[in-house]
């Protein structure tokens, strides 16, 4: 038995596939037999979200962190990122440094966590992503000389700080661990700009959670000759999952005469200009916008549908591509083959050809044939969704995530 300490901000009640995917790897972890405490980073300002980690379970613990407040002016600033690099290049200048006002805020989140690992004793930290706000916390742990892992999920690994020194401080924190978890070999290819040696990045995929396996279960016959197709997604809507394309996709369906409905399950800010685009096209009543779904209804939504569609796309704004997409391993648990772009991870969570078909980026026309083929031979739908549910419940449960999750660590650190 291990005994394993995680530190994430991007925890419940969170939406988002981190934030699940972490919950569900500390649960498979503890059914594995192993103790776990999460340590769930909330701000001072997030108190409905900490009044719910204190009531969520027992072995998630709020843990309230500011990040250091910087000065207004220019010359402030610098001299702050000054301090800040040499808080990471050397033991000697942190506890120098560690009663400085500047550093208040932080240094007294580090005496909590040195309390918390002098009570809980763990063997190895779990960093659930790369958050350099946390990165007194990573300072903190090689002082300990206790070995940490970070989740590398996409592309935070390179996400560009406005801070100077953000590339310093996102190094210091991945060049310390012991090693790094990639979700997807993607992913692992993005941690390569920090010359890290390529066997301390091992892939680990996400997995679903036990409530999906639980979920999809049992599942209904689905009707095969009413005419019906109906296409779903669930995602947040934003400019980086596609939803357009799929809209301008289905236009091309109606000229070639298929009968079909869309459920899109999620918000975000692309809503409302995707309505409007609903409208532009004419698809008003084909085209259902169900919200932000969770539960039952999400799991219902699976259910009815024939193909699960997220064409993903490269969005230069954050910049961001899907590093891997455990919504579409969701899906295939409940024998939804998949449509999907050729980006990021995702050709790593759909096997083209097998258990989903993958188009180009940007490629409506693409999404239209694919969705087309497998409209008109659901045979072959059938056999991909039935393939890609035995590849979900089988290689993506929460246990066996956790027994590979669990077995590199030992490789690492040689508990």
């Amino acid at each position: 038995m291990s005994k394993f300490l995680m530190i994430a901000s991007d925890y419940k009640p969170l939406p988002g596939g981190t934030a699940e995917y972490l919950d569900t790897l500390a649960r498979g972890l503890m059914n594995l037999g192993d103790t776990i405490k999460v340590l769930a980073v909330v701000k001072p300002e997030e108190k409905v979200r900490r009044q719910f980690l204190e009531s969520y379970e027992p072995w998630v613990i709020p843990f309230l962190m500011q990040v250091d407040p910087k000065p207004k002016n220019t010359l402030g600033r610098k001299v702050v990122s000054v301090l800040e690099m040499l808080r990471c290049s050397d033991r000697t200048c942190r506890r120098l440094l560690a009663s400085r006002s500047v550093f208040k805020s932080s240094a007294d989140s580090v005496k909590r966590l040195q309390t918390i690992l002098s009570e809980e004793k763990p063997e190895t930290i779990i960093f659930g992503h790369l958050d350099i706000n946390l990165y007194p916390l990573a300072l903190c742990i090689l002082d300990s000389k206790l070995p940490y892992v970070v989740i590398a999920h996409d592309s935070e690994i390179l996400q560009v700080s406005r801070r100077r020194n953000g590339a310093l401080l996102r190094k210091t924190m991945l060049r310390g661990a012991t090693w790094i978890a990639a979700n997807s070999r993607y992913t692992k290819a993005l941690t390569e700009v920090w010359r890290i040696p390529s066997d301390q990045v091992k892939v680990v995929c996400p997995p679903i959670s036990q409530e999906v396996i639980d979920e999809s279960a049992v599942l209904e016959s689905k009707p095969r000759d009413d005419g019906g197709f109906t296409v779903v997604t669930i995602c947040r809507l934003v400019k980086g999952k596609g939803i357009d394309l799929v809209l301008h996709a289905l236009k091309i369906l109606e000229a070639r005469g298929i009968q079909y409905q869309y459920m899109i399950g999620g918000d975000g800010p692309e809503r409302e200009s995707l309505e409007a685009m609903v409208d532009a096209l004419e698809l008003r009543g084909k085209v259902h916008f169900e919200g932000l779904v969770e539960g039952q209804r999400k799991w219902q939504l699976l259910r009815m549908g024939d193909v699960f569609v997220t064409p993903s796309r490269f969005d230069p704004t954050l910049p961001w591509r899907e590093g891997f997409g455990i919504a579409f391993i969701e899906a295939a648990a409940f024998g939804l083959p998949a449509v999907a772009s050729k980006s990021g991870g995702i050709p790593e969570a759909v096997v083209d050809g097998e258990t989903g078909m993958l188009v180009p980026e940007e490629s409506a026309s693409g999404i239209a044939d694919a969705l087309t083929f497998l409209c008109r031979n659901p045979e072959i739908r059938l056999k991909m969704g039935t393939a890609a549910r035995e590849r979900a419940r089988r290689q993506f449960s929460s246990c066996a995530i956790a027994a590979q999750f669990k077995e590199e660590i030992l490789n690492a650190v040689h508990l």
